[in-house]
Order: C-alpha cells, then structure tokens, then sequence
C-alpha cells in the first residue's frame, strides 16, 4: 500500500516536472499562468506603494562670520536689512557720506543682486532695488518702473539673509556648535563643514552668526553626516 503511495507521488512529480521543462510545458506556462502571474504582480503593485525618502537635514550652526570668507550670495526680490561700519555707499551712482558716524543702517526693498563676503569680516553688496533707506532717508526712483542700483562695502554688525539657497557651501577653520534635528550639539573648534543643497536663514547678530535651514546633505572632516534620514 505504501509502496502504491509512493509512485503515484512519484508519477505525480514527474508529469509536473513535464509541464514546467518540457517545450510543451513552456507554451502551457504561457498561455494558461502567466496572465495569473501577471494578474498577482499588478495587485501587489498597487498594494506596496514605495514611501518617499525625506532627505533633506535640519541644520543650525552658531559661529563666526570668518567661517563665510570667500561665499556669494545671489538674491531675488529681497528686502535686505544691514547695519554696518561702512567703508563706501554708492546710491544711483553718488558717493552717500554720512556726517559723525561711519555705521549706517541700510535697507533695501525688492532687492536682486549678490551679497559677497570678504575676508577680514568684510561685507560687499551690489543690486539694484524698488527703494533704498540709509539712516532713515529714503531714495526712490523716478517712475515706479525704474530701480536704483546701489554699491555698498563695509563691515557689518548685523543682518539678515532670508530665503537664501546655495547649491555648496565649504566652510573651513570653523570654531561654535553645529546642531541637527534629534542630535545632541557637536562642539566645533577649527573644523571644516561641506553642506550641499542649503535654504534658510543666515543671521548676524554683533559676533555671533547664526546659519539654519535645511540641506540635502552634510559632512563634517569628510565624514558624512547626511546618514539618508
């Protein structure tokens, strides 16, 4: 009896072993399961959803504004605030001198144009804006579809940069704290930073700037910090 049990089994495998090698088997896979194959691959297509990645870091680093030496900044339709000891003004091409002081408030209206660093601490800004306000005095074009451009070059005490994105900054010789989203602080002392994909804010305030935003990708001495979170 056991022994029947067996072949039948046996002869059972073996015409399975036919309809999946043999030619005639191929042809029956074709017609008969691979709709039902294709019928199951679409259902767990629609049932597993790839989930997107968020790849983008949450970043505040608290520094120098040494650390930005050598960084341009291009803006579009900014509206700028800066206080600084300033070493020349140029508002539609005149030479702005103000009397018993040589730190002035700056503000601009729907500025476009590029905000350079420089080293020793120093500060270049050239564009062109709807309106200019030095010290409180207000320029203003012509006709509303004018714009004034102006130069300035000074060493700032304080700003603020909105909205600013930057493809790769490299920020080398950096001393404070960087800090990312769920991670304890990571005290800095003459460290070099590689962010790649920045947007945020870049705030000066006296001696301490203040750089936050979000990149796509961070490393610290060439170690990689981004970790695909």
């Amino acid at each position: 009896m056991r022994f029947k049990l067996l072949l039948g089994l046996f002869i059972i495998i073996a015409i399975i072993g036919l309809l999946i090698f043999s030619p005639q088997g191929r042809s029956f896979r074709e017609k008969y399961l691979g709709p039902v194959t294709g019928f199951f691959k679409g259902i767990t297509g629609r049932l597993i959803k790839q989930q997107p990645v968020n790849r983008t870091l949450d970043i505040m680093l608290e520094t120098d504004l040494n650390v930005l030496s050598g960084q341009n900044f291009d803006v579009q339709n900014f509206n700028l605030d800066v206080k600084l000891f300033y070493d020349s003004v140029v508002v539609s091409g005149q030479n702005i001198n103000v009397k018993d002081s040589k730190t002035i408030d700056f503000k601009t209206t729907g500025m476009s144009g590029t905000v350079q660093m420089l080293g020793d601490n120093k500060i270049k800004i050239i564009g062109e804006s709807l309106s200019v306000e030095v010290n409180g005095i207000v320029f203003s074009p012509q006709s509303n579809k004018d714009k004034i451009e102006f130069t300035l070059t000074g060493t700032p005490e304080s700003f603020s940069l909105n909205n600013i994105e930057k493809d790769t900054m490299t920020l080398s010789g950096i001393s404070g704290t960087l800090r990312f989203k769920d991670w304890s602080p990571l005290a800095l002392e003459n460290d070099n930073l590689n962010i790649q994909r920045f947007k945020g804010t870049i705030v000066l305030d006296e001696d301490t700037l203040m750089i936050t935003g979000k990149v796509e990708k961070a490393s610290l001495n060439g170690v990689d910090l981004s970790l695909n979170v």
